[in-house]
């Protein structure tokens, strides 16, 4: 004790050293916890030296991290329920915008909410179809070239142009032809050039729509091998372009070539009175065949 007393400073770096082992020895489970990770490569002193060093002295209280309280909890739990049903239902919208459908049978009453468009050929469609619900914008020599502009569409005693009837009523599906009354006029291009913006203007005036652009139909073979303008190969390369505008979601080609020619693919002369219109008694062949050309599109479920 003697030489303890001899030397207080020496005795007092000890002590110190003994006090600063000890908290270490106390604080390694504690506040210095994250400092004592190296032991015992280094000793608890250490610990302390290096708490200090980052302002966390012994009689510092230890920071922990407590859990959220329930509410908090259940609000993450919903927030993330609904972050899932929100992406849930960006991948069904996307799936729906791509998704392709296909023809099917449909009864008459599918057509009640459909509006036909177009030339002489429509007219005759509206004169025999007997379907009295349907709606039909159709004229005699009607063109793409007019279409939204001539006024054959006679509401309330007075005639009106396919644009503002179309802005004025809403229908669920427009079926499309012309064509026929265009082929001595301009090339194919520019015949196709206006008939795209035509359709591209039908989907504006109604987006819910499905548009069924169906193609040209042929004449009698006698007047295709004598006519240069209205024959069936000029009829077919109109066609081929018509027919690529289908995206097979929203707009739908048809064809009624595939049931009213004959083994020559031309116009079957017995449907015909003219060469180019069918007979009042053969239009039910283009009905049955739209019939069996209808799209129904599912309901989206709405989880209920």
């Amino acid at each position: 004790m003697k030489k303890w007393k001899k030397c207080p400073l020496l005795l007092s770096i000890v002590l110190f050293m003994l006090a600063v082992t000890v908290i270490g020895a106390v604080g390694r489970n504690g506040i210095y916890e994250e400092y004592a990770k190296d032991w015992p490569k280094y000793p608890v002193a250490a610990s302390v030296f290096w708490g200090i060093a980052d302002g966390k002295y012994p009689w510092t209280r230890p920071v922990r991290q407590e859990a959220p309280p329930e509410d908090t909890q259940i609000m993450e739990a919903i927030n993330l329920s609904s972050d899932t049903e929100l992406l849930k239902e960006d991948t069904e919208t996307e799936q729906d915008e791509n998704k392709t459908y296909e023809f099917t049978h449909v009864e008459e009453d599918y057509f009640d909410d459909a509006v036909f468009i177009g030339d002489s050929r429509m007219v005759g469609l509206h004169d025999y179809s007997g379907w009295d619900h349907t709606t039909y914008y159709a004229s005699i020599g009607l063109t793409i070239y007019d279409l939204f502009d001539s006024p054959i569409v006679e509401e309330d005693g007075k005639k009106i142009t396919v644009e503002e009837a179309l802005g004025k009523h809403r229908f669920n599906k427009i079926f499309l032809m012309v064509g026929i009354n265009e082929m001595g006029t301009g090339t194919v291009d520019s015949f196709m050039k206006v008939y795209e913006e035509a359709v591209r203007h039908l989907r504006q005036l109604q987006p819910e729509a499905i548009i069924f652009v169906q193609g040209i139909m042929y004449v009698k073979q006698e007047k295709s091998q004598t006519d240069p303008i209205f024959n069936n190969p000029n009829i077919q390369e109109r066609n081929d372009r018509i027919a690529k505008l289908a995206d097979n979601r929203d707009i739908f080609y048809l064809d009624i070539n595939e049931v009213v020619t004959d083994e020559t693919g031309n116009l079957n002369p017995e449907y015909t009175y003219d060469e180019i219109h069918l007979l009042g008694k053969y239009y039910s062949i283009w009905t049955d065949f739209l019939k069996e050309h209808g799209i129904v599109k599912e309901e989206r479920s709405n989880g209920s």
